[in-house]
C-alpha cells in the first residue's frame, strides 16, 4: 500500500462488532477497543510545553481587618452539599469543605452560621441560645441599644488545612424595649441582617494563635430554614366528619384531635405556630376515647363535647417517641450538626434533622410534663390538619 492510496475505515469494530460512528474513530464507544485501521501511520507525538508554574498564594498582613459579607438569607433558596448548606449563587466555603492541604489564604471566603432561630418571617437570636449580652449604650433621644456577640468555629475537612481552625466572633445590635425584654434582636427575611464581624483569628491543632497568619474574608450565612408552618401560605380546611375521616385514611396518626393551649390563638381561624420540642410547629392532643365514640352516634347539636375544635392529622411518615428520649435525641442532634459547622440551638436542630430525615411530624410520649396529656402530636403545616365541621 503506497502512501497515496486512501485509507478504507472500518464500519464496525473488530472486537464487539458494534457500528461505529461516521468519520475516522480511533476507539469504539462500546468497549473501548482501538479501531484504527493496523496500516494508519502513527503519529508522531507532540511535544507540549512545560506548564507555568502556579503563582505564589497570596499573602496578607495578620492585622487586616476581614471584611464581613453580611447576608440575610432566609429568603434565598438553599441547597444541601455534603450534609452542610451553602448558598448556590455563594462562593463561600462552609465549615468541613475545605479539602487543600494547605489553610485558606487571605483572598478565600469563608461561610459560618451564625446561632440564629427562624421566627414568622425572618430570624432572632437570644441571649443564652448562643448569643450573650455584649453590654448597652443609652443614646442622646432616649433609645437605648443593646449589644449582643457570640463565638463561632470554622474548620476545615479532616485532614485538610493543616488543621487549622477560624475562631470568629460577630457581634449583633438591638434597640430598646426588644433588647431590653426579649434580651436578644431579630430581623425579616430580605432585609440586611445586624450582625458584624468583631475579629477573627486562626489556631493550631493544639490551640496556639496564629496571628501572623492570613485572615480570610468571612461570610455571616443564616443556618438551614426548613420550611414550617408560617412559611406556607395555607389555611386549615373544615369538612364534614366523614369526609375528613375519608381524607385521613392513610395517616399515621388515628383518631381525633383537639388543639393544645400554646396552638390556639383568640380570634383567629388558623391554629398558631408555637416553639415546640420538634421545632416550630402545631400541637394537638388526642380527645378522650368516650368522646370520639360519641361523636360517631350523637350530633354535636345534642350533646356539647367540651370548647375547641376538633380535627384530624395526616401524617405519613411521623417521627415516634416518648419525650424523654427525644430529649436524649436532640443532645444528639445537637452535636451531629456542631460537627457540620452548624451551631444550633435545640428547636432548629430539630427541624434540620427531622426534615433531613424525611419525616413529616412528630408524635411525643408519656408528655404529660409539657403537655399535660400523654400523648401530643406536631404538625408541621396547616395542610397536614383538617377543622371537623360541627
Amino acid at each position: 500500500m503506497t502512501p497515496d492510496d486512501p485509507i478504507r475505515w472500518p464500519k464496525f469494530c473488530r472486537h464487539c462488532g458494534h457500528a461505529l460512528p461516521p468519520g475516522q474513530p480511533r476507539f469504539c464507544i462500546e468497549c473501548g477497543g482501538d479501531v484504527a485501521p493496523r496500516d494508519v501511520p502513527l503519529a508522531a507525538p507532540v511535544a507540549l510545553p512545560p506548564p507555568s508554574p502556579p503563582p505564589p498564594p497570596a499573602r496578607a498582613s495578620g492585622s487586616r481587618t476581614a471584611p464581613t459579607v453580611r447576608l440575610g438569607n432566609a429568603g434565598v433558596e438553599q441547597s444541601v452539599i455534603g450534609g452542610t448548606v451553602r448558598l448556590p449563587t455563594s462562593g463561600a466555603v462552609p465549615p468541613g469543605l475545605w479539602v487543600l492541604d494547605e489553610p485558606p489564604g487571605a483572598e478565600t471566603v469563608l461561610a459560618i452560621y451564625a446561632p440564629l432561630r427562624a421566627v414568622v418571617g425572618g430570624w432572632s437570636g437570644l441571649v443564652g441560645k448562643g448569643w450573650t449580652l455584649d453590654g448597652s449604650e443609652d443614646r442622646p433621644d432616649g433609645r437605648a441599644i443593646f449589644r449582643f456577640s457570640a463565638d463561632i468555629e470554622w474548620f476545615p475537612a479532616r485532614g485538610c488545612g493543616a488543621g487549622l481552625r477560624l475562631r470568629v466572633r460577630i457581634g449583633a445590635e438591638s434597640r430598646g424595649k426588644e433588647g431590653r425584654e426579649r434580651r436578644g434582636f431579630s430581623y425579616k427575611a430580605h432585609h440586611d441582617a445586624p450582625m458584624t464581624l468583631l475579629s477573627a483569628q486562626w489556631y493550631t491543632p493544639d490551640g496556639l494563635p496564629m496571628p501572623m497568619q492570613p485572615i480570610p474574608q468571612i461570610q455571616i450565612m443564616a443556618p438551614p430554614r426548613v420550611p414550617r408552618v408560617s412559611d406556607y401560605a395555607e389555611q386549615v380546611v373544615t369538612m364534614l366528619a366523614a369526609e375528613a375521616q375519608i381524607w385521613a385514611s392513610k395517616s399515621q396518626v388515628a383518631g381525633l384531635y383537639r388543639l393544645a393551649s400554646a396552638s390556639i390563638q383568640s380570634g383567629m381561624s388558623n391554629p398558631m405556630q408555637t416553639q415546640t420540642p420538634g421545632g416550630r410547629g402545631i400541637v394537638l392532643i388526642p380527645v378522650g376515647r368516650l368522646e370520639s365514640q360519641l361523636r360517631g352516634i350523637i350530633p354535636q347539636s345534642i350533646i356539647g363535647f367540651g370548647p375547641g375544635d376538633r380535627f384530624r392529622v395526616r401524617m405519613e411518615r411521623p417521627y415516634s417517641c416518648d419525650l424523654a428520649a427525644w430529649n436524649r435525641q436532640l443532645k444528639k442532634i445537637r452535636a451531629e450538626a456542631r460537627d457540620l459547622g452548624m451551631p444550633m440551638e435545640a428547636e432548629p436542630a430539630a427541624e434540620w434533622w427531622l426534615d433531613r430525615n424525611g419525616y413529616d411530624g412528630l408524635i411525643l410520649t408519656k408528655a404529660q410534663s409539657r403537655y399535660a396529656a400523654e400523648r401530643a402530636v406536631i404538625a408541621f403545616r396547616r395542610s397536614q390538619i383538617v377543622r371537623i365541621m360541627a
